[in-house]
């Protein structure tokens, strides 16, 4: 009898337990190596670090219906559809109550677009609206916000704007615009000019609206002594553009015209000119002046001359008290009026103003009239005899 090959297995007998060296077995090719398993029953387990993830997932996947349950015999068991359901509409949930949750921050409105319609916008803090993808909220600033022009490499600012004046003279002009979204009508700015409204309208308009103001003047004028009218009038043009569409102009900021050296050396001639026809209108007026004091003096001589000749009248205040002193007319003047006191007065008057000099000797004597010493220069004067 041919003797029997020590590889070939006998068939399994129906029923027999895992182990019983008459089951039917099969090779197959694991991890280890090539490992026998027996047919119709259940895989061996996984050992180590790996078997036991392998089971701690397989255990989650089990307990949310999402894998089916394996029998002792091999056999899968049934698969718990509910809790599957359950999982999904959890999550549903949470998405749900997500996506209709809006905090908008501090300084800020959102305004709800829903099926492409823009809603009333909303102010800061907890909101509601419909869930998404039914409803997109857009965030929008209503604090200040600036747009700068400048010849520095600063982040976030634009060129300067070159600009002509009414005589041909050209500049670049440096300036802020200060601007805010007005918070009622953020709907109106969204659905009208869209979230880049700073591209579309606040640039343009700014840069246009420097041009146009500058080529109304004189670039020397614009320069100098028109600095504010230009500002002024570039802030109303800005008010005219912005305003009516949402956007509240702050203020504008007109920082430096950098010229030319042509016009920067006109525009100096023109401050010295302007200072020199200043100070001559400072003489002009000191010359005036002195020439009233002279002719005020004047007229105070000839009114004393009238009145020592003349004599005059005493004019009545409106309350009765005397007033002004007023030299009678020459046709009222019938005799000389130089009386002997007068005279007296005069050469009291005349003594005091000789006597005032410290180079004059006076020696007055018994006789009316006093004798008047000139020294020589030099000269020890002589002494006073009583």
């Amino acid at each position: 009898m041919p003797e029997d090959d020590d590889n070939d297995t006998k068939p399994a007998k129906p029923g027999a337990p895992v182990g019983d060296p008459g089951a039917r077995t099969r090779a197959s090719v694991t991890w280890r190596g090539i490992v026998d398993e027996p047919e119709g029953g259940a895989p061996p387990k996984k050992r180590g670090a790996v078997g036991a993830i392998g089971r701690f997932f397989s255990a989650i996947f089990v307990g949310l219906g999402l894998k089916r349950t394996t029998n002792d015999d091999g056999t899968r068991g049934p698969r718990h559809l509910g809790r599957f359901a359950g999982l999904v509409a959890a999550v549903a949930v949470v998405v749900l109550l997500t996506t209709m949750t809006h905090f908008v921050p501090p300084g800020y409105v959102t305004v709800p677009v829903t099926f492409g319609s823009a809603g009333q916008q909303l102010p800061e803090g907890l909101r509601f609206t419909a869930p998404w993808p039914i409803t997109q909220t857009n965030d929008m600033s209503i604090q200040t916000q600036n747009y700068t022009m400048t010849a520095a490499k600063v982040s976030g600012t634009d060129d300067p704007v070159s600009v002509l004046g009414k005589d041909g003279g050209s500049a670049n002009v440096d300036a802020t615009v200060l601007y805010r979204l007005d918070p009622n009508r953020a709907t109106d700015v969204l659905r009208d000019i869209g979230l880049d409204y700073r591209d579309k309208l606040i640039r343009p308009a700014a840069r246009s609206c420097i041009k146009l103001e500058f080529a109304n003047v004189p670039m020397v004028s614009a320069a100098t002594d028109a600095w504010g009218q230009v500002s002024s009038a570039i802030t109303d043009c800005l008010r005219r553009k912005i305003e009516p569409v949402g956007i509240t102009l702050q203020d504008f900021q007109l920082r430096e015209i950098a010229l030319s050296a042509d016009l920067q050396s006109a525009i100096n001639a023109k401050v010295a000119a302007q200072q020199n026809l200043q100070s001559q209108g400072f003489l002009v007026d000191t010359a005036q002046k002195q020439a009233d004091i002279q002719r005020i003096t004047a007229q105070a001589t000839s009114d004393a001359q009238k009145i020592l000749a003349c004599g005059a009248t005493v004019q009545a205040n409106g309350d009765g008290t005397p007033g002004a002193v007023v030299p009678n007319p020459n046709d009222r003047c019938d005799a000389p009026k130089l009386t002997q006191e007068i005279l007296q007065y005069s050469y009291i008057q005349a003594l005091r103003e000789i006597g005032k000099s410290n180079n004059t000797t006076v020696v007055l004597g018994t006789g009316s009239s006093p004798v008047v010493q000139v020294p020589t220069p030099g000269a020890t004067p002589p002494a006073t005899t009583p």
